[in-house]
Formats: structure tokens, sequence, C-alpha cells
């Protein structure tokens, strides 16, 4: 791994996939925060570093686009890296390319650093650092447009299980991505591989909570929020 540029081989195994040998939402999530939890270790801020200074790293937005989701059995490359930090927000960027080095996924994920005990990015142990990164001085925050929920939505129920929580005591980030996707049918994701996806994170989701989704489903766009927790949203 470069210093800067965290850079991995892998194989998609079937454990990575949807029943259609696609690459999962879920585990593309997975995979980048792989990237970035690896390089803020090496540089000695990552989960236990921080947690022991009462503070914990916490996603707050993602933004992708997919050219073409990996396959089951494809050998592909990951690649992730710290962009230039404003105002306590940390973009990584990350990629993933085919073995050919076709571009396959670019995109983005906002994090914050968060008081473990205020739940408060502006909380007393949150320790103001600045991370390495290949981008030049005076790199601009990734923006990354709103997500806006449709007029009309459909409702379901959803409950917080115990292997979808995390250390951080809450449901992980990308499990959100998990309960979006099973909203809808089989035969709908047959038909529509994933072309992007963004997810807007606003509010914890605790263990054992009930919620409601609010969803929508079009030809183009899957749509899923939940008030005052999240909002996410797959393009087809």
């Amino acid at each position: 791994m470069d210093e800067l540029i965290y850079r991995r081989e892998h194989r998609v195994l079937m454990r990575d996939c949807d029943r259609f040998k696609r690459l999962k939402p879920s585990a593309m999530l997975t995979m980048f925060q792989d990237g970035s939890e690896t390089l803020t270790e090496g540089w000695g801020v990552g989960l236990g570093a921080m947690m022991a200074r009462g503070a914990i790293w916490v996603a707050a937005k993602m933004d992708y686009t997919v050219t073409r989701p990996p396959r089951h059995e494809e050998d592909i490359v990951i690649f992730s890296w710290a962009g230039r930090c404003r105002a306590g927000i940390f973009p990584f960027q990350n990629r993933i390319e085919d073995s050919q080095g076709n571009e396959l996924v670019r995109g983005v994920s906002l994090w914050v650093l968060s008081d473990m005990e205020a739940r408060s990015m502006l909380g007393e142990n949150v320790p103001r650092i600045t991370l390495p990164s290949p981008e030049p001085e005076g790199t601009r925050l990734p923006r990354i447009p709103a997500i806006r929920a449709p007029e009309e939505c459909q409702h379901a129920s959803r409950r917080v299980m115990f292997s979808e929580t995390d250390i951080n005591g809450h449901l992980t980030n990308t499990r959100y991505l998990d309960w979006m996707t099973d909203l809808a049918p089989a035969d709908f994701h047959r038909d529509h591989p994933m072309q992007g996806l963004r997810v807007e994170y606003r509010g914890e989701i605790a263990p054992e909570e009930e919620v409601v989704l609010d969803w929508a489903l079009s030809d183009e766009r899957l749509y899923c929020g939940c008030q005052g927790k999240f909002a996410a949203e797959l393009y087809f």
C-alpha cells in the first residue's frame, strides 16, 4: 500500500454478490470502508485510536457512479485515498477498476468525527486532525446533491437486529443499503443493474429500534428514507 493511496486486488466472492452474481451495494461500501480504515489506522487515527480519545468515525454522505457492477469471480482493483478536509468533513475518494484498468465505480464518502458521549461532531472529545492527501492544496470539498423524496411513497417497517449493529452502537452504515434493496422484487433487480447510489446519514438508528421506511420504485430509481434518520437512492 502506498502511504497516501490504498490499493488492493480482490476477486469478487460469492459473499460479495446478489443472486444475479453482481456486486451488492452494501458489499461495495464495505470494500471502500476497508480502504479508509486501513489508511487511518496507518496514520494513527483509526477506529481504536479515536475511541481511546472519546471519538468515533461516522459516515455522513456517499455518492457513487457505477459504469458496470463487478461480477462474481471477476478480478478487480480497489483504490481509496483521503481528500482535503474542510470544516470537519473528511472526504475519502474511492474507485474500482477491472483487471485491464477500466473504471467500473467511482465516487466519494464523506466522514466526520463524533464525540462518543455527546454523539455530535461539536463535542469536546472531537480532535482536530488533518489527514495526508495526494490531492493538491486548495482542492474543494466534493459537493453531493441533496436527495429529494418522491411525492408518493409506500411504507414498510424494519427493526434493527443484533447482527446489523456495529461497535459504534448503531445500525452499521452498509446495512442501510441491504434494507433498501430488500424493498424491490428480485425480478426488478435482475433487469436493473445498479448505475449509481447516493446516501445521506442524518441520525443514528439504535439497536432494536423499529422504524418506518418510506420508499418508492421506478425504472430509473429506488428511493428509501426514514425521517430524521437517512435518505438513500439507487439509480438504474
